[in-house]
């Protein structure tokens, strides 16, 4: 499936870079190319291809303002470049709805790969859209969505993950499973290591027990990191304000906060039953 690419960076040389990795591996995709934010608007905007790679710092504007108003015409992939290492900058990228970041710099093999899954993401999107198509009644489609319980508290999971912005990564999909699957037990007493056996597919092999709870740790953890940046950024922030202390021991969510603004050695520390149970409340309380 072909997609159209556009590329926009203030450093030409990196612009050629992207431009012959795109048309050797990817050719007739590449549709154009801008070096400064308020060229890559006007271009964005008559040609809006499917795939922005797009530099954060730009002279006029900055990657986030691009996003901000080509976001006001239509939503393509954005593929976020940059030699930015501050957590606050990337979470803030992350709540303007990047799905990739490439890091300068450019590594041939890496900007491959996740052009891959930047496509494969559209062509998945394309495919779920395909299938509503042929429901006349979207209500109609709700209702048998929700006909099923899993589901609906899936569907819910996924919008709450969606708003702390880990909903992407790996281990989101085990971390939704062991909530489903605590939430059944209706408050009962449990183990994580019996959560765990539940998840995967042979409960004695204690390679798949530890990669399952090594990505659900991950992704708590990617949650803890963005929480954290967002209470430096904004103390009175919302995402932050309503779901962090619920979500992290508030003592240790200040940890993190202090590691990262390079105050402390000392990082903070996740609690994985105290993010699960907290979770199956919110999520309740959005029912």
């Amino acid at each position: 499936m072909k997609n159209s690419i556009f590329v926009v960076d203030d450093d030409k040389g990196i612009v050629n870079v992207l431009n012959n990795i795109i048309n050797e591996n990817f050719p007739n995709e590449f549709v154009g190319m801008a070096t400064t934010g308020s060229k890559a608007i006007k271009e964005i905007s008559s040609l809006k291809p499917d795939i922005i790679l797009l530099d954060y710092l730009l002279p006029d504007k900055d990657g986030l303002d691009v996003i901000r108003e080509i976001q006001t015409l239509y939503f393509p992939t954005i593929i976020m470049i940059s030699e930015v290492s501050d957590k606050n900058m990337i979470a803030k990228a992350y709540n303007h709805n990047i799905e990739f970041f490439i890091n300068k710099p450019i590594n041939v093999i890496e900007v491959i790969t996740i052009i891959n899954k930047a496509k494969r993401n559209i062509m998945m999107k394309s495919i779920i859209d395909s299938f509503k198509d042929t429901f006349s009644n979207i209500d109609y489609l709700t209702k048998l969505e929700n006909n099923s319980s899993d589901n609906y508290v899936k569907n819910k999971i996924k919008k709450f993950y969606s708003r702390l912005g880990i909903i992407g990564e790996t281990g989101c999909d085990d971390l939704i499973k062991a909530i489903i699957w605590v939430n059944k037990l209706d408050g009962n007493k449990y183990k994580l290591s019996d959560m765990y056996k539940a998840l995967v597919d042979n409960p004695k092999d204690k390679t798949q027990l530890y990669a399952v709870e090594q990505r659900i740790r991950r992704t708590i953890s990617k949650s803890f990191n963005i929480m954290a940046s967002l209470g430096i950024e904004d103390y009175m922030n919302p995402v932050f304000e309503n779901y962090g202390p619920q979500l992290f021991d508030f003592n240790e969510l200040r940890k993190q906060m202090n590691y990262l603004r390079g105050n402390s050695l000392k990082q903070g520390k996740i609690n994985i039953r105290k993010f699960i149970e907290s979770s199956i409340i919110l999520i309740k309380d959005s029912i």
